[in-house]
């Protein structure tokens, strides 16, 4: 276990704030906690973080996060078993591990947070206990700590847990066990956040006795202090920017039969389409904006920047359009971010589902980021949250996810839409300012001063 001391005033409340994903992990699921913790003290609350102690095991490292840290925050990392895990994935055997351990593979990692959890309680009690989930055995850890200790607990939820549109279970009898959990942690948890107002929606329906008081929406958003990034400036060339990671493989259109063998007996909860969050249709529709408008060949650019699976990679290839895609691997955040402001257009591809008319309750944070950069975003996406959050910003461009030439006939409005200087697109400045990170830490603060005032200080 290793500490990082503190030097706390003493004014403010302290919450313990449970995030496995933590700096200088980097990638998508860290910039929530990393922003709560970075602007929490402003609003009365001293966190001591409670996370796993990474090292670089992977792309996803980004130890340029850990300077936007307050540094006097205590930071307690403890040693997880995951590089155990990630070697076992390797080898095939990730799917048994996750079999046998519930409800993810961290669970090992919970007995020893919990001690040093009643350790640090002991010593300086906590007013209230936070838990970033997933991964969903976080929760477990505020669900111990509130029936042991009765500490007022928020269980924030980034992402919908057995509403999943893109989570596998090895049967239904596992998903049902799931679902049961996830309902214990909304039930017992004095607060529940979710981060779109769908996901709110399909949290009451799915556990109707939950009290909808107890469940707010707290969206993501972007850093105000991102905007030091510098935009590197263009080349020239009309340039379409993704930032991230595609969650789905085209190479898996055609899986092999280990790959078969492997689903075998998997439980999807919803019938949902995961090929949508890869770049294939996106590149088909490119592929055909530049078939027919050959002369914008070189003035035409797109950047990947994020992991890319080797099948997203060959589609590429397989398009000829190597010569106007470029991938550029994970960055540091403030250079996406840079990037992103850089661009004249900004792909947001999601999930979606065989229903085009459901609604899909992801909205990726990357949505926020974009809205802040003020560039039109080509958003490929059905029903939902993020088709919203795109129209509402008065930046998004909405196209059906499959629709290669509804998405051919986008890129030629973008591009003659940066041609002619810009100007066809007007941003909704003020629902766009109302997602800044430090006003959502505000709300966050705002709902812990209310459940340990409603506890009263009893623990």
């Amino acid at each position: 276990i290793r500490w990082r001391k503190s030097v706390v005033s003493g004014s403010g409340k302290r919450v313990l704030f449970v995030a496995y994903y933590f700096p200088p992990r980097g990638g998508a699921g860290v910039q929530r906690s990393l922003k709560f913790v970075k602007y929490l003290r402003r609003f009365g609350w001293e966190p001591t973080v409670l996370t796993d102690d990474y090292s670089k095991r992977s792309g996803a490292f980004d130890d340029t996060l850990l300077s936007e840290i307050p540094g006097d925050t205590r930071i307690v990392r403890i040693p997880s078993s995951e590089d155990f895990f990630v070697a076992l994935s390797r080898i095939g055997l990730g799917r048994l591990a996750g079999v046998l351990l519930r409800p993810d593979t961290q669970v090992t990692w919970v007995k020893k947070a919990l001690t040093v959890a009643r350790e640090l309680h002991e010593r300086e009690p906590f007013d209230a206990v936070y838990t970033s989930v997933q991964p969903w055995s976080m929760g477990l850890v505020g669900l111990r700590l509130k029936s042991e200790l009765g500490i007022p607990w928020v269980c924030d939820f980034r992402d919908p847990w057995a509403s999943s549109v893109h989570l596998v279970w090895p049967s239904r009898s596992y998903w049902e066990k799931d679902r049961d959990l996830e309902g214990r942690f909304i039930e017992s948890a004095d607060r529940t956040l979710v981060v779109t107002p769908t996901m709110r929606d399909e949290f009451l329906a799915a556990h109707p006795s939950v009290s909808p008081h107890k469940v707010q929406v707290l969206y993501n958003g972007y850093d105000t202090d991102d905007l030091n990034a510098v935009p590197n400036g263009g080349d020239g060339r009309f340039t379409i920017v993704f930032t991230g990671k595609f969650q789905y493989d085209c190479g898996h259109e055609r899986p092999n039969a280990w790959q078969r063998l492997r689903r075998i007996g998997s439980y999807a909860a919803r019938d949902v389409v995961l090929d949508t969050h890869s770049p294939a249709y996106f590149l088909r529709g490119l592929a055909e904006f530049l078939a027919r408008f050959a002369d914008r060949r070189a003035k035409t650019r797109v950047v990947f920047a994020g992991t890319i699976l080797p099948g997203n990679r060959e589609i590429v290839n397989q398009l000829a359009l190597a010569d106007v895609v470029e991938t550029r691997g994970y960055l540091p955040h403030g250079e996406s971010v840079a990037l992103a402001r850089a661009a004249d257009a900004l792909l947001l591809p999601m999930f979606s589902t065989p229903n085009p008319t459901e609604r899909v309750a992801y909205a990726s944070g990357k949505v926020f980021e974009y809205m802040e950069a003020r560039r039109p975003i080509l958003a490929l996406v059905q029903e939902g949250d993020a088709k919203d959050l795109a129209l509402e910003s008065g930046l998004g461009v909405v196209v059906a996810p499959r629709d290669v030439s509804a998405i051919s006939r986008a890129i030629e409005m973008l591009y003659d839409n940066w041609a002619a200087g810009g100007g066809r697109f007007r941003p909704n400045e003020e629902f766009i300012r109302s997602f800044t990170r430090e006003s959502l830490t505000r709300q966050l603060a705002k709902t812990l001063d209310a459940i340990t005032a409603d506890a009263g200080g009893a623990w």
